[in-house]
């Protein structure tokens, strides 16, 4: 047996953890009771931000601490405004790491966009490189996206340069919901729609529907497009659609839609569509064939069964209500 390495049970093992846990308690809460009483002495210096520090990178979801660290940074920043850029830089260096450690801890992301505004000059090329990096590893990561409109505010970058990175990320991964949102937010700013038929103008309505086909005709099952092009399609008034050009843009979508319901006979989502732009177009008239479409939906999907039963009775009605209303 000499020269093999020993093996742990599950019993060491746990017990090796159970005093290294309780080795890392003593630690916090010694390190924490010396904050609260510099704090409350007064001590706003920097040995407080060391040891706030050094707690952060173990848990940066502390908000006590980071608080702690604001109230020091306002202090120094009264007492020596001449120094206040050296410990703008270790807020940030400090939050990078905080970040590492947990991406979506929303103190971290919090406390940095409050640091620059500590400061009249930032690096703005610096914190875009940090959200990409960020969003390169979840690309869902909604911190770093609020925290990417914060910046675009500060650094008044142009909306259409944020579009063409939701461009990217999306041609990139169809499936980013995240850029899909993203863009839901510029497009109305940038391309707004001179009536209320529509929500974005008629040339890049149909840009973006081009964007779309691409989309769910690579990936069906992926909700996110879905999603989007029932944004894209049924924000606008539905009673100033019957009368609009948005009509020859719902029929071509239709007749892509039932296209791919061809080649995917049963994927809900394309059946969900074909239903909605069907009652879009004309409700009534097509009244039997949304039916058989929520019928066919219930038994590729019985989870929602309930849902799909209610969609189901909710057009009825709409219709009971349309044939009242033009009958003489």
């Amino acid at each position: 047996m000499h020269g093999r390495l020993k093996v742990r049970t599950t019993a060491e093992q746990q017990e090796i953890k159970a005093k290294e846990r309780a080795k890392k308690l003593v630690i916090y809460k010694t390190a924490m009771n010396l904050i609260f009483s510099k704090r409350k002495s007064g001590e706003l210096d920097d040995e407080i931000l060391k040891m706030t520090g050094k707690v952060l990178t173990e848990n940066p979801d502390i908000s006590t601490l980071w608080n702690i660290r604001k109230e020091t940074i306002l202090k120094i920043k009264e007492t020596m405004p001449d120094r206040v850029d050296d410990y703008v830089s270790n807020e940030l260096a400090l939050t990078e790491q905080c970040i590492r450690v947990n991406p979506k801890s929303y103190n971290s992301w919090f406390h940095r966009s409050w640091i620059l505004d500590q400061v009249s000059i930032v690096d703005f090329k610096n914190e875009f490189l940090l959200c990409d990096k960020c969003l390169e590893l979840d690309e869902r990561n909604f911190h770093c996206w609020d925290y990417r409109r914060i910046i675009v505010q500060k650094s008044k970058t142009s909306l259409e340069n944020e579009l063409e990175f939701s461009t990217n990320k999306i041609k990139k991964n169809f499936s980013n919901y995240s850029s899909w949102h993203y863009r839901s937010e510029l497009l109305p700013r940038i391309y707004p729609s001179s009536s209320d038929q529509s929500i974005l103008d008629d040339q890049k309505l149909a840009e973006e529907c081009n964007l779309i086909q691409n989309a769910i005709f690579t990936d069906p099952n992926d909700q996110s497009a879905w999603f989007y092009q029932r944004w894209l399609l049924f924000n606008g008034d539905e009673k100033s659609m019957k009368n609009s050009s948005l009509l020859s843009t719902l029929n071509n979508e239709l007749e892509s839609c039932q296209q791919l319901h061809d080649l995917e006979p049963d994927n809900k989502w394309v059946k969900l569509q074909v239903c909605e732009l069907l009652r879009r177009i004309n409700g009534l008239g097509n009244e039997t064939e949304i039916l058989q479409l929520i019928q066919q939906l219930i038994k590729v999907d019985p989870l929602r069964q309930g849902y799909y039963h209610y969609l189901g009775s909710k057009i009825v009605e709409e219709n009971q209500k349309k044939k009242i209303a033009e009958s003489p």
